[in-house]
């Protein structure tokens, strides 16, 4: 499974929808509350090889993979 799919499905997973995620030039875009925000963050960090950085953007919760 690739990498964006295996985060999408974390994702997924912590919000219990599929809908709300998506990648946009490397970087995973999250509609989303902060709390769940924080609890997908958690989830990520997990399951990555990498440091995940997570900024605000609306209601969306952007998160880059470093």
């Amino acid at each position: 499974m690739g990498f964006e799919k295996t985060v999408l499905v974390e994702v997924a997973k912590v919000l219990k929808e599929d809908r709300k995620a998506s990648f946009t030039n490397g970087t995973l875009f999250v509609e989303c509350s902060i709390a769940d925000a924080i609890k997908i963050e958690t989830a990520l960090l997990k399951i990555v090889n990498c440091g995940v950085m997570l900024s605000r953007v609306g209601e969306e919760t952007a998160y880059d993979f470093v």
